[in-house]
């Protein structure tokens, strides 16, 4: 997303704009709330629901490939940070971390290890540029992990 993008989607957001914000970005809203199509959005905007505009952004993020969304209960994620990280760092530092991604495990009621495996992997990349963002999120969900590269 560009930057004259985003200030049109803040001044959506500002206004409250919502029906505006679902003609251009109906997939970021569809993905983030789990809804299908315009009037299941008015529907939700009808009972006096909030649309966080962070969080909008973290969807926009997954969506454009800028980030990875992970579900809450998506179990084995090995293969999805995996590949991930794989596009988004240098060949090099993706060889220091791994073997750090192994055992990988997201379940947000159960044995969850995402954050500790991403810290982990960041403490292995201090002297580089790069980091690994980890971001959790409930507030339309059960929950989920947007995940992307910092440099």
């Amino acid at each position: 997303m560009n930057l004259t993008e985003k200030q049109q989607i803040h001044i959506l957001f500002e206004t409250k704009n919502y029906i505006e914000l679902y003609k251009t970005q109906s997939d970021v809203l569809n993905e983030m709330l789990m809804i299908n199509n315009k009037e299941e959005f008015k529907d939700f905007l009808s009972g006096e629901n909030f649309i966080d505009e962070r969080i909008f952004l973290l969807y926009d993020s997954a969506i454009h490939g800028e980030s990875l969304l992970i579900g809450g209960y998506e179990e084995d994620a090995i293969s999805q940070v995996t590949s991930f990280l794989k596009t988004k760092l240098p060949e090099d530092i993706f060889s220091k971390i791994e073997g750090s991604l192994e055992n990988l495990y997201v379940d947000i009621d159960d044995k969850d290890n995402m954050k500790e495996k991403i810290d982990y992997c960041n403490q292995q990349m201090k002297n580089t540029c790069y980091s690994i963002n980890v971001e959790y999120e409930d507030t339309y969900c059960a929950g989920a992990y947007f995940l992307s590269v910092v440099q």
